[in-house]
């Protein structure tokens, strides 16, 4: 991969997203971006509804407002997606192409879709999978 940062572009997109599917959660995105993978820890932050001025503190990702259950890491490598997250005390990922979809365990076992959280994931990818083919194609 020829880039060394996310894009703008791409970040907004991605904020475009989840925003669609976490409405009370922001993300701030940490990445690593090696030569041939991509790598994203997404980590979630509260949305606050008031005045700017009444908040407690002014930077969005303070720890204050920290919400690390729908923290997720994104793993990339040109054509495979993965994504994977805490889900009821237990690390699950969706391993996803266009043509196939795979959940699995902290095992490395297959799994059937977890009920309802994995629906949600699995739009969430074939949303990215496009958007990271454009800008992160080896």
């Amino acid at each position: 991969m020829s880039l060394s940062t996310l894009p703008i572009e791409f970040e907004l997109a991605v904020a475009k997203i989840l925003s669609a599917h976490y409405f009370n959660s922001r993300f701030k995105l940490i990445s690593q971006i090696e030569k041939e993978s991509l790598t994203i820890d997404f980590h979630g932050y509260f949305t606050e509804s008031f005045a700017t001025k009444n908040l407690a503190y002014s930077n969005p990702t303070h720890e204050f407002y920290r919400n690390n259950k729908v923290d997720f890491r994104l793993f990339w490598d040109s054509e495979h997606l993965a994504l994977s997250g805490w889900w009821r005390n237990a690390i699950l990922s969706l391993e996803y192409t266009p043509i196939r979809q795979e959940w699995v365990n902290e095992d490395g076992e297959e799994i059937p879709r977890p009920y309802p959280d994995g629906d949600k994931f699995e739009v969430i990818a074939a949303s990215l999978y496009p958007i990271l083919q454009k800008y992160f194609s080896v």
